[in-house]
């Protein structure tokens, strides 16, 4: 059965803060409890202060009142992006939430003057690497940690022509 997905993207408001924890944890601890120890919390106990630089963004996926889905930019030098916290709901998954996510991510990171966007993960986080792949990422490097294979996925950006 299909359901009825009227899904907005748009910025993180504070009042959105409790609803991102909730679904981001939830995730990590149901679907990748190992791959929770590689992650710091840090940022999403406080997005509003994590994503406050100029050119970092923090963008959640809105059915009516409810956070679905979540993503992430963060600076990590002047040419360089970080994407972070790619995460849909279960019941959101499979409508294309993932894509359009990543798609604002990287219009958001052309419009703000990066070359690369860097994606750390783990090799556990399966659909996020495909969509990641899908979306003109490559993989550029894997490191095992114990029981867990860190990658590491690199897209170039075309340059925007400066007036």
């Amino acid at each position: 059965m299909k359901m009825n997905v009227d899904i907005t993207i748009r910025k993180f408001k504070p009042q959105d803060q409790l609803q991102v924890y909730q679904l981001i944890s939830s995730i990590m601890n149901t679907e990748f409890p190992l791959d929770r120890q590689t992650y710091s919390e840090l940022d999403i106990n406080d997005v509003s202060k994590a994503y406050s630089g100029k050119r970092d963004i923090f963008f959640v996926a809105v059915n009516g009142n409810m956070v679905v889905g979540t993503i992430a930019i963060k600076e990590d030098d002047r040419n360089t992006a970080l994407l972070r916290r790619i995460f849909v709901s279960p019941e959101f998954r499979g409508v294309g939430l993932g894509n359009k996510l990543i798609v604002q991510a990287v219009e958001f990171c052309e419009n703000n003057g990066y070359r690369v966007i860097n994606f750390c993960t783990t090799d556990k986080m399966k659909a996020a690497n495909s969509l990641c792949q899908k979306n003109g990422f490559k993989r550029r490097a894997c490191m095992g940690l114990g029981p867990i294979k860190l990658l590491k996925f690199t897209r170039r950006l075309r340059t925007k022509k400066r007036q």
